[in-house]
This record gives structure tokens, sequence and C-alpha cells, in this order.
């Protein structure tokens, strides 16, 4: 805490202090001061009833006996008639003030004329008419003590405590900020540092402790940002340096291909030159499906994507996208089959439907890459089916295919370091791969909030290939 900081803390107090305790005197002095209150007139009433009972003398003699127990009340005290003639006093040779003797008398018996605080320690007076034959009259005279020097000794003492009691607290206060200070000087020199996971122990539910809880939760959203950029920086550089090696080698393929054909073209064979304009047809498959993939992969994040949130029907786009991949098999004189099987419980007249939440464009992309792969590796059919369980729709794609060798199920999703060359099989099973489809397939489920499974079917049933599952959260209307 800076001086300029803590003189004002302590300005600060030293003024509530001082207000705090002009406002103690203040009520001190109008409970001592004003006169006439019941507990006064009491009092008196009592002296005037032990003076009535006895003869006056022994009366006033029997209050001092009294008194003798309070010695910090000194009394003095006179009986008088009408005509302010003395007929008692205590002590004996005591004479009344004249200010007393001259004030008027009450008319009425027991009434009291006061004047004063008799528990002051201030002087204070009274007159009191008794009852008696003849109109006669208790003076009381309290000359007062040196009671209210102990007051203001008192008063003094409060003021004391209240500011020194401030001080302390001021004091722990300083203490306790230095130390919270200290505290966040390093934990913020610990993440200039580098160690983002540096943070505050806050223990306690103070503010103070309550801004730290922030701080924390800001230092955490910080820390989980920046290993996201990490991340994604790793991520560019991997792919970068793979990109590189992955489009060197077909760029070498192609320009060995070509070469050979521009020296060598008029002298080879009809079938030698069709192999080579095959394998540079396959190596222009192969940039033209990686530029598009890549580029799909780097924007499937984008805002754009993440904000569309329609309602889409799987039943629709099963229909429109299985009947491509029919379409698109008999382009390629290809006679693979897709069976399309929707559960009772999706069909348009069930409760619920087959709609799930998400983007028309993805989940059509999505559908197309599956087909696509179990069209590649299946034998003769393809089996898509639409299931619901509880709150879940669940697609299953299964071929009849010789299913995945299981390095090839446990890189599902990922991409391959190195291209796959698919070699010795039927045409439509041929070329070159990198594995970008099944993250393509990974990317657009988990964006959706789904999950997905990759497994083999059983060997000796109807679809002994691959099998997908597909998971999504089912929208309800």
């Amino acid at each position: 805490m800076s001086r300029s900081l803590w003189l004002r803390f302590f300005a600060i107090s030293v003024f509530f202090a001082l207000l705090l305790s002009l406002f103690y005197l203040w009520m001190i002095r109008e409970v001592t001061t004003r006169p006439g209150d019941e507990v006064q007139r009491s009092m008196y009433l009592f002296i005037a009833r032990i003076v009535e009972g006895h003869d006056y003398a022994e009366g006033l003699r029997l209050v001092q006996t009294y008194r003798s127990e309070s010695p910090a009340i000194p009394l003095e005290m006179w009986i008088v008639n009408a005509d302010n003639q003395i007929l008692a006093s205590s002590p004996a040779d005591a004479v009344p003030p004249a200010a007393l003797l001259q004030r008027t008398k009450p008319g009425v018996i027991h009434e009291v004329a006061a004047r004063g605080r008799f528990f002051s320690g201030t002087a204070a007076s009274a007159i009191v008419r008794l009852q008696s034959d003849q109109p006669s009259y208790l003076l009381i005279h309290n000359p007062g003590t040196p009671a209210r020097g102990a007051f203001f000794t008192m008063a003094t003492l409060f003021v004391v405590t209240l500011v020194t009691a401030i001080l302390l607290g001021l004091l722990l206060l300083t203490l306790y900020l230095r130390m919270r200070s200290a505290e966040a000087r390093r934990v913020i020199q610990d993440m200039e540092a580098g160690n983002l996971s540096a943070r505050f122990t806050s223990g306690r539910l103070d503010a103070i402790g309550g801004l730290m809880q922030h701080f924390n939760a800001m230092a955490n959203e910080i820390q989980r940002l920046v290993l996201r950029l990490q991340a994604i920086e790793k991520t560019r550089r991997e792919l970068l340096q793979e990109l590189g090696h992955d489009l060197r080698t077909p760029l070498t393929s192609l320009r060995t291909a070509i070469d050979t054909l521009s020296v060598h073209g008029d002298a080879m064979e009809q079938q030698e030159r069709e192999e080579f304009f095959t394998v540079v047809s396959n190596e222009l498959d192969y940039f033209t499906k990686l530029i598009d993939d890549l580029f799909f992969i780097a924007n499937i994040d984008e805002p754009r994507y993440r904000n569309q949130a329609s309602s889409v029907d799987l039943r629709d786009l099963l229909k429109t996208e299985t009947g491509h991949a029919v379409h698109m098999q008999q382009q390629a004189d290809e006679a693979i089959e897709f069976v399309l099987q929707i559960d009772a419980d999706c069909e348009q007249g069930s409760q619920h439907g087959g709609f799930i939440t998400g983007d028309t464009y993805l989940i059509s992309r999505l559908l197309r890459n599956v087909f696509e792969n179990a069209g590649r590796y299946a034998q003769s059919k393809v089996r898509v089916r639409l299931s619901a369980i509880d709150t879940v729709l669940v697609l299953t794609i299964e071929d009849d295919g010789p299913g995945l060798s299981a390095d090839a199920m446990f890189r599902f999703g990922q991409r391959r370091d190195t291209r796959l060359l698919f070699q010795g099989l039927p045409s439509r099973q041929a070329g070159i791969s990198l594995g970008l489809g099944s993250v393509i397939i990974k990317s657009i489920v988990e964006l959706h909030g789904g999950h997905y499974e990759i497994a083999n079917g059983e060997a000796r049933s109807e679809y002994p290939g691959a099998r997908l599952g597909l998971t999504f959260p089912r929208r309800y209307s």
C-alpha cells in the first residue's frame, strides 16, 4: 500500500473516530444534564419520605447514614419553614446557599423543584414541600464531586481506545494488502515468465478473495486459449511439413512420368503409354481431392458452420445421398447396391421423427464421404440403417467387403503420415489416399455433438465388412 493511500485511510479513520467520540459525549451530556426526569424526582421524594417519618434532625441523620455507603455523592440538607428559618440541618453547622433560599418554593405537598442532575457529578439542588401542619421544606444541595474529571478521563480513554483500535485495524489491513500484493506480484511475474498455471491461493471469501477467484477464472481461460493456439500452431507446422512431403512425392512422380513420355513416348508401346497416362491421371485426381479436402477441413470450424442450428431431416438426406451414391456407381459401371432401412420410430408418423440440429451442407458432405468409402470397399452391397435409441439417432453403415485392419480402425479419423496406394484392387478401390475422408467424417460428427464407432461385422454375417456407427443428439419439436 502506498504512503498516500495509507494516509488517506488514516485520516478517514481519525475523522470517524472523532465523530463517534463527539456523538458519545453528546449522548452522555444529554443523559447527565437534563433535569426533571422521573429517576431524579423519585430520589428526592425518597429522601423526603425518610425525613417525614422521623424527627427532622433524626431523619436527616438517617439519610446521611444511608448516604455514607455512597461517599461519592456528598449531600447538604436543611429543613426550613416558610420564612426560611432553619429547623434542622445536616451537617449541623452548614448554611444553605442564598440562591437556594431565594428560589420559589413549591406550593403543593411533595412537589419537587429541581435544578441540575443528581447523578451527574456536577452541582445540583432541589426543594421539596414536606407533608406537615405548617409549611416546611426540604432543601437538598449536592455541591458536586470530582466525578466530572473522572468522566472526562473516561471519555478521553474512550477516544484513545477507539483511535487505537482503528489504527490497529489499519495496520492489519496494511499487512494483509501487502501480503496479497506480494502474492499478486509473484503470480503476474510467473505468468510473464511463461508459467501459465500460476494461480492465486484464494481460500478466503472476502472481497479480495473474490477478485482473485475471478482472476483465476480469467487465467484459466487465457491458459486454455494459449494452449489451443499453441496446439493449432503445432498442427499447422506439422501440416505444412507433411504437405511439403505429400506434394513433393506426386510432383516427382508427375515429372518422372511426363519426362519419360516426352523422351521415350514414341518408342513406347501403347499399353506402356496408357500406364504412364494412368499414373498422371491418378496424381492429378489426388491433387484435386487433396486441395478440396484441405480447404474443407480448414473451414469447418468457421462460425458460419457453427452458427447453423437448423432442423435437419436425416431421412430426406439419406434418401437423397443414397440415390446419389447409386447414380455414381452406375456411372462407374459398378453394381454396388445401397439398401436403406429406416426404423418405424424414425418415420414421419412417429412422435419425434428423424430430426437433428445441425447444418444441412455438412451432413450431406458427411454422408457423401461415408457412402463413397463404403462403396469403394464393398463387394456387392451396402446397408444404411437409421434407428432411434432414447434421445439419440444412430446411423449404421455396413458393407460386405473384406473389412478394415486393426491399424486402419485405430487410425480412423486421423490423417496418415504417408500416402496409401491402393494397388492390385478393383478399379473403384484403386487410387491414392491420405485418410482425409475419415478426418472429415470425425470433424463433422463431433461438430454436431455426436460420436462415431468403427468396427468390422461378424465374419459369417451378411455384412462382414466395415461397420461405421454415427450417433447424433435427437431434435425434439
